[in-house]
């Protein structure tokens, strides 16, 4: 449980911490460009035009930034037919021209996010308002929607009879009623509140006599009921959160490749950022600045009577709430440390509770504007198609040129410093680009480890691929990152009677010409009790991933960072997956850690998914006999694949300096349907001897046999 509960609570911090210095990173830029999308007024908020590359410094973290591209963008508006008017167009120079904007595509995408009535009314009534002015030559829209899913309501067109006809259909749709679910929220709070500490009396508590029974039982129904709700709260506001991160990620990815101004207009009421999806969020954003796609986020709500920071106070109240009860012993931990969890994830996610603060962030991370606290948006609005219209495209090759994964500040000036309104992104995070994959900003240090020589080893882990299936020409396979929570460092804090421990891991499988081909990551930092701290380091981080691979050799990379130990590891093995012909096959034997309940979603490729379980397998090589009168048996995890529906017969030997020690011959279940045998053994080892040992299983069929095994020490 503890190991899904470390899954689930991957990439809580909100900033990475430092990481043990290592050499000049692996990754390197070669033609590495940073482009700028820069509008420029004067101190009345008038458009300033004309500027050339020698009125304009670029800075990055303070340092002024060679400029290797200057060039001014500009429609000087729109004729009586409704086309636009450009300037006369120079050709581009580092020195400053001017492009006309209609030989230019531009690219705005308009994605409505989970809207309620009054929200409907004002988002479709500003986009076609905004639609009307602002459509002119070579201008695309695309309309989206997102609410538990993304949806292309309609693709670029600049079909202005479909357009219209998509927004009105984008900003019609009821959404995920979050709203209520969060008031009902509150109000269980507000009713649990006032009887809170009565269980304390009951239990004999420090200044208790005696309590009613029926106000006990009311209490604990009450805290019973605030628990769910607040868990089913962080669940849901992850769930929308990763939806909204993941569907403005897809539109910016598909974004990219393509030239032009990029823009996205996002209206939206509630940007959900738990922070367990900092990490995706600041990869998205970084993914948005590598594209030059700018963001104006539009709250949807409208004209706000009360604070957006009443909600942060309400889940940072919360959060001290739940801390004083465990401080006080009127509520418990449990096994698992779970109301600690829950403390720490309530009390980070109330510092970014803030819808506006989330929107604004994304905004003018990359290069937009909020538009917020108004019902009339035509003047927001008509800025921001000016902002379109009129700008100044700039690029420049950042004098560092490594990948680090931090923030890089990005300042734009222009002339003395009072004297204009400069408006660009405000920076970008240094990540390295990996085709196919996502690259997280706490991933960096694990892949600079990667391109270390010798490869740190500061800790131990293991990472293995298991190859079970072969079908369509492509194995089935599973990756599996196995951790000791032994090696790991917890710093205590005696006043907060809490430890920390921070760990971040990678693991990448490579083919034949380096191109990552499937990717596991996880960022989990922890707050655990310290009378759990012993109990916790006897466990093991175990995380897997299944994968498809073609025959053929491939590299599995993996690295390991002890943020708290400040240390680091990496491995990196060779793979090789064989051709393999029909009939008798099996999976290869692992060590079998725990069986857990099957979840209701399944990766049908995942090859530990049984009918009514999932196996989670280990790589541990050690089964450790307590003594006395606890039997103790050898756990491990094989497949079968039998030929044409026959039933093959398994013999499982223990083997040392080639006698054997143990042997027994189970009789297999049934043929699933999906035409596999996959078998949990027990072979008990309480009558051998001490040593290490091979452990072999045989499938023979007929005259037909294979045999895995794998080597394994009797303590």
């Amino acid at each position: 449980m503890i190991a899904a509960l470390l899954c689930t609570l991957a990439g809580w911090a909100q900033q990475p911490p430092a990481v043990p210095a290592v050499p000049a990173p692996a990754f390197r830029a070669s033609t590495n460009e940073i482009l700028v999308d820069v509008v420029v007024r004067d101190k009345r908020g008038r458009m300033v035009r004309g500027l050339k590359a020698t009125d304009v410094t670029v800075l990055e973290n303070g340092v002024p930034q060679p400029v290797t591209l200057f060039r001014e963008r500009r429609t000087e508006g729109r004729s009586a037919g409704g086309t636009p008017e450009a300037t006369a167009a120079n050709s581009p120079n580092a020195t400053g021209s001017t492009l006309r904007l209609e030989r230019q595509v531009r690219l705005v995408s308009l994605v409505f996010e989970r809207l309620g009535p009054e929200g409907r009314r004002l988002s479709r009534q500003a986009a076609l308002d905004f639609l009307k002015n602002d459509l002119g030559a070579n201008v695309y829209y695309a309309v989206f929607t997102i609410d538990r899913g993304f949806r292309v309501i309609q693709p670029y067109t600049a079909n202005r009879e479909l357009l219209d006809a998509a927004i009105r259909k984008a900003a019609s749709g009821e959404r995920a009623d979050y709203a209520n679910n969060a008031a009902d929220i509150d109000r269980i709070r507000t009713n649990s509140a006032g009887s809170v500490g009565a269980s304390a009396g009951a239990a004999g508590g420090p200044g208790s006599s005696s309590v009613d029974g029926g106000s006990m039982s009311d209490e604990q129904a009450n805290v019973m009921a605030t628990r769910m709700s607040e868990y089913a709260d962080m669940v849901t506001r992850e769930d929308f959160g990763r939806v909204s991160i993941f569907s403005l990620w897809a539109v910016i990815k598909e974004l990219a490749s393509l030239p032009g101004r990029k823009s996205v207009l996002y209206f939206s009421e509630q940007l959900e950022m738990p922070n367990g999806l900092v990490q995706q969020f600041k990869s998205m954003i970084s993914a948005a600045t590598r594209a030059n796609v700018s963001v104006y986020a539009i709250d949807a709500r409208g004209l706000q009577s009360g604070s957006d920071l009443d909600r942060n106070r309400a889940m940072l109240g919360n959060a001290a709430a739940m801390s004083g009860r465990f401080t006080r012993g009127t509520a418990t931990a449990g096994e698992d440390g779970r109301e600690e969890f829950r403390t720490f994830d309530k009390a980070m996610d109330s510092i970014r509770a803030s819808t506006q603060n989330a929107l604004a962030e994304l905004a003018e991370s990359t290069g937009g504007f909020l538009i917020s606290n108004t019902n009339d948006f035509r003047k927001p609005l008509a800025k921001l198609s000016e902002d379109f219209n009129t700008y100044y495209e700039i690029a420049y090759r950042p004098a560092d040129q490594s990948y680090d994964g931090r923030f890089r500040q990005i300042e734009v000036r222009v002339g003395a410093k009072d004297d204009y309104q400069v408006q660009a992104r405000n920076g970008y995070y240094a990540l390295p680009t990996m085709d196919g994959q996502n690259v997280f900003p706490f991933e960096v240090p694990l892949l600079n480890a990667l391109g270390r020589a010798p490869l740190p080893r500061d800790i131990e882990f293991r990472a293995h691929v298991v190859q079970y299936r072969q079908q369509e020409g492509q194995q089935q396979a599973l990756l599996i990152f196995d951790l000791p929570m032994k090696g790991v460092t917890f710093t205590k804090d005696e006043q907060g009677k809490l430890a920390r421990s921070h760990i971040s891991v990678l693991s990448l499988v490579k083919d034949a010409q380096g191109q990552v081909v499937s990717k596991l990551s996880r960022d989990v930092p922890l707050n655990q009790p310290l009378d759990k701290v012993e109990g916790f380091m006897q466990g093991r981080f175990i995380v897997t991933r299944p994968l498809l691979l073609a025959p053929g050799r491939y590299t599995v990379e993996s690295a390991l960072a002890d943020l708290e130990g400040q240390r680091l590891a990496a491995r990196k093995a060779v793979l090789v997956v064989p051709k393999r012909a029909d009939g008798l096959s099996m999976s290869e034997l692992v060590l079998l850690r725990r069986m857990e309940p099957r979840p209701e979603t399944v990766d049908a490729n995942d090859p530990t998914v049984l009918a009514n379980a999932r196996v989670i397998p280990t790589l541990a090589d050690t089964v450790t006999r307590p003594g006395g009168t606890v039997k103790t048996a050898l756990s491990a995890y094989l497949v079968v694949y039998p030929a044409e529906g026959r039933m093959p017969r398994l013999v499982l030997d223990l083997v040392r300096d080639g006698k054997v020690a143990a042997r027994m011959e189970p009789t297999l279940p049934a043929i699933d349907r999906e035409g596999r045998i996959p078998f949990v053994s027990s072979m008990p080892v309480d009558g051998v001897a001490p040593g290490l040992y091979e452990f072999r299983a045989t499938v023979i069929d007929g005259d037909k046999g294979l045999q895995r095994s794998l080597m394994v020490t009797i303590e």
